[in-house]
């Protein structure tokens, strides 16, 4: 058997009592979705909303790599999974109320990310992951964002009262700058790549 068996309980405690914050995620809707006329239960989580970026941020930065691009796709992973756990202290905040803000938001955010991790040996690294996400500079946050979008469409396609408000999906392209990333909008809204169904399929 490898690996030791006990763990320092102080450094535990401060672990789980972090890991139990962040079940309020799992509650906590997305308010610019409420925003656009969603109901409760037509609104993701914010906890669901960072699962499945984090997810699809890593496969096109896979995609990506393959493809010759210099990318960090475990970098991107992490990005995509903290991107808002500031949000479980502070709030999800819309972007278009982010917009009216001019940026005060992120401050915010940035300082609740602090208050959740700042028991962690890793508090630096969540910390520089968030802020290189908010900067949207490097390429790794970058594609993070693309995903968010990507991720935030899916959940709104699904949605008849949310038909105006698809249109603010094809606006970002300024941010992320990729041209898949347009390519990928098409394609979820015009339905010609639907959720994988072939497992049901009875032989």
């Amino acid at each position: 058997m490898t690996g030791k068996k006990n763990m320092n309980i102080s450094d535990l405690k401060k672990i789980l009592k972090v890991f139990l914050t962040l079940q309020w995620a799992k509650e906590l809707p997305r308010q610019g979705f409420i925003a656009m006329g969603f109901k409760r239960n037509e609104a993701d989580s914010v906890a669901a909303h960072s699962f499945s970026t984090a997810l699809l941020a890593y496969f096109l930065a896979k995609q990506l790599k393959k493809e010759g691009i210099k990318i960090n796709a475990d970098k991107v992973l992490k990005m995509g999974l903290v991107h808002d756990i500031g949000e479980t202290i502070v709030g999800d905040v819309g972007t278009f109320v982010k917009g009216m803000a001019g940026g005060v938001f992120k401050n915010i955010e940035e300082e609740g990310v602090k208050a959740l991790v700042s028991g962690l040996d890793s508090r630096e690294e969540i910390m520089e992951l968030v802020e290189e996400y908010n900067d949207r500079k490097s390429l790794e946050a970058r594609v993070v964002k693309a995903a968010d979008n990507l991720d935030a469409l899916a959940q709104a396609k699904g949605v008849p009262g949310a038909k105006d408000a698809l249109k603010y999906f094809k606006e970002v392209y300024h941010i992320t700058k990729f041209d898949w990333h347009k390519k990928a909008v098409d394609l979820i809204l015009s339905g010609e790549v639907e959720p994988a169904r072939e497992w049901q399929k009875k032989e």
